[in-house]
């Protein structure tokens, strides 16, 4: 199947102080607990997200020369990025990568309508899965730039009956699948920042 991705980045700061030698921290910000939601799919987010702090270790360890640390904890700054700021001085950083919201489910993205041989109209529902992850990355006085990194492939086609749309697939009892859309935002934003930061560097 193929994968198709969609990308929107927001600029927040035209330039950013470089630093030698480069160290970045990856934190997450996003709260799984203050989603409105039930139990069973509070935690698989909270899952999600620390399984994204650690893909972002991985994918940056492939594409950007830095070192990275993961700061273990929730770190819930309630819009105050002083807290990301003390946390890049703190750990003689240069940047940090924080996840700023996400989420992961099915889009129906069309529904097929054909005639049996019957005569009957048979109607088919396609979804796709999604992963939709906002992320901020900030130097140790500013925010730099916010990216909305939107990832989707096909997934699935579903029969639609009695005339009323399919109902589309849980997210929870297709975890594993969930974790792997986010793996490949990850890498995709990975993929975006290296270009960025680049340019960055050529600009300077």
């Amino acid at each position: 199947m193929n994968c198709i991705i969609a990308l929107i980045l927001l600029v927040t700061s035209p330039e950013l102080k470089s630093h030698d030698p480069e160290k970045i921290l990856i934190i997450n910000s996003f709260d799984a607990q203050s989603i409105d939601a039930r139990k069973n799919k509070k935690l698989l987010f909270g899952e999600l997200a620390d399984s994204l702090k650690q893909m972002l270790y991985e994918e940056l360890d492939l594409k950007i020369p830095a070192a990275r640390v993961v700061i273990s904890e929730l770190i819930n700054s309630q819009d105050n990025d002083s807290v990301y700021f003390n946390l890049i001085k703190k750990h003689s950083a240069t940047k940090a990568i924080v996840i700023k919201n996400l989420n992961a489910y099915f889009n129906q993205t069309g529904v097929e309508v054909t005639r049996g041989t019957d005569g009957k109209k048979d109607r088919e529902a396609s979804y796709d899965i999604v992963a939709d992850i906002d992320y901020v990355l900030y130097s140790d006085s500013k925010k730099i730039k916010e990216f909305h990194t939107q990832v989707f492939e096909f997934f699935t086609i579903r029969n639609v009956t009695s005339g009323l749309l399919a109902a589309g697939p849980d997210i929870v009892g297709k975890h594993k699948h969930a974790f792997k859309i986010v793996q490949k935002n990850a890498e995709q934003f990975v993929k975006d920042l290296e270009i960025y930061l680049q340019k960055l560097s050529t600009s300077q």
